[in-house]
Formats: C-alpha cells, structure tokens, sequence
C-alpha cells in the first residue's frame, strides 16, 4: 500500500517522536555539523547517558530552549574530531579549547578562524588573533548583509 505525502509526513512526525527516532535525528544533525567518528551509534550512548558536564560536573539539561546547562557535544571544527559531552555554558566559553567565545569565530592550535555560510556558500578567513578576526567579523558582516 503505498502512502500518500500526507500519510508519510504523519508516520515520520510520530517516528522523530521515538527514541530511535530521536537517535537518528541527532546523529544526522552531528554529521551535519562536521563531526566525524567510525562508531555514532557508541557516541550516542555516551552522549545519552552523560549526567553532567565534562569540564565543570554542573547537570546537564535536554531541554527544547537552550540555557547555559543545555548538553552539547563538542567537536574540533577543523577536523571534525569529537571530544566531550558540555554544558552550553563550557561549549562556547572563551576558556575553552573549542571557540573563541564569539560567534562565527573557532579557535584552533593555529589561531582563530571567521566562517560564515551565506547562501549555501561557506566564507572562511583565518587569523593569528581573536581581535583580527573580530574587526574583520564586524567588517564583512557589516558590508555583506
């Protein structure tokens, strides 16, 4: 019996809804975001059964809206690599080893990195400093709206 478009949209809304459901939809959105690892369905496990935060032991939260305490799996943006399950907070602050604290700018061995997708088209620029890639941050995002 074959489904109609509306029928299927149905049937999928109730699968994203179950638990492989919501597995699967994670671990395509990981792989969305770059990260990379030969075993996703391990990485879920673990990311599943982490309680709190790997840097700071604060409780982790799933919650739709995301606060400080949201669960996050941290990745190194140049090579995709995934390394600890974080808090919000621990993901994006400056301390860390895996963003500059600011949006659109990764920190990595090498220095800084502005990337920006616009279009379907990825701008990438790299820096030595956090405040060249700022300035040139507020330069082209200024010029380029």
């Amino acid at each position: 019996m074959t489904k109609t478009k509306e029928e299927h949209a149905e049937y999928m809304k109730q699968y994203q809804q179950t638990p492989q459901g919501k597995k699967s939809n994670r671990i395509s959105n990981w792989k969305k975001r770059g990260m990379e690892h030969y075993d996703f369905d391990h990485v879920y496990d673990i990311y599943i059964n982490t309680k709190n935060c790997d840097a700071c032991n604060i409780e982790l939260t799933t919650d739709k809206i995301t606060t400080r305490t949201t669960k996050c799996l941290d990745h190194d943006h140049e090579t995709g690599e995934i390394r600890y399950v974080l808090c919000h907070s621990c993901n994006t602050n400056d301390k860390s080893n895996n963003t500059s604290g600011t949006p659109n700018i990764h920190r990595d061995k090498n220095g800084y990195t502005y990337q920006k997708m616009k279009n379907k088209i990825t701008h990438q620029k790299y820096f030595k400093t956090k405040e060249e890639a700022i300035a040139y941050k507020e330069e082209y995002e200024s010029t380029n709206r």
